[in-house]
């Protein structure tokens, strides 16, 4: 038995073959159809018993609470001490500026003072060399006066030999 030789009689109407798999495809759209919609609404229902289980609390408190934190926000002018915030971050953001340049002001004055260490150094390095010079010279001095006294007294000889 085939589906083409398959015959359906309903009401004295009779179906053959591809039709009885067509309206057999139908049905059961139709069918799944009424199931989902009755799934939905069943959930639908769950969902509104729930929803009329739930309690909403009272509220009053909170909005008495709300009630204190307005005032007191309007006691305390926040838009004044907004202001007076962004007064203070450019304060800050100032102050920071001049610390970097106080820093790279620091950074220049410790190259300048290496700078005036190694000039030290060199100048250092110079007066010892002056002072080794004056003290030669002193040398020189002592010995050009030694020469000069002799010299006179070798004058003062010749000039009186006989020592008078």
């Amino acid at each position: 038995m085939s589906l083409e030789n398959t015959e359906l009689t309903i009401g004295g109407t009779t179906f053959k073959g591809v039709y009885i798999a067509i309206m057999l495809s139908f049905a059961t759209t139709i069918g799944g159809g009424i199931w989902a919609a009755s799934e939905f609404f069943s959930r639908v229902a769950t969902i509104e018993d729930d929803l009329g289980s739930i309690v909403i609390p009272d509220l009053s408190d909170i909005e008495q609470d709300l009630a204190t934190v307005r005032t007191q926000l309007e006691d305390n002018n926040v838009a004044h001490l907004q202001g007076k915030l962004a007064e203070l971050g450019v304060t800050l953001k100032n102050i920071g500026d001049r610390q970097q340049e106080v820093l790279d002001d620091a950074s220049a004055s410790t190259d300048k003072v290496n700078q005036l260490e190694k000039d030290f150094l060199i100048l250092e390095d110079k007066v010892e060399e002056g002072l080794e010079d004056v003290q030669d010279f002193e040398k020189d001095v002592k010995t050009f006066k030694i020469e000069v006294d002799d010299l006179w007294k070798g004058l003062d000889a010749a000039s009186s030999p006989l020592g008078g």
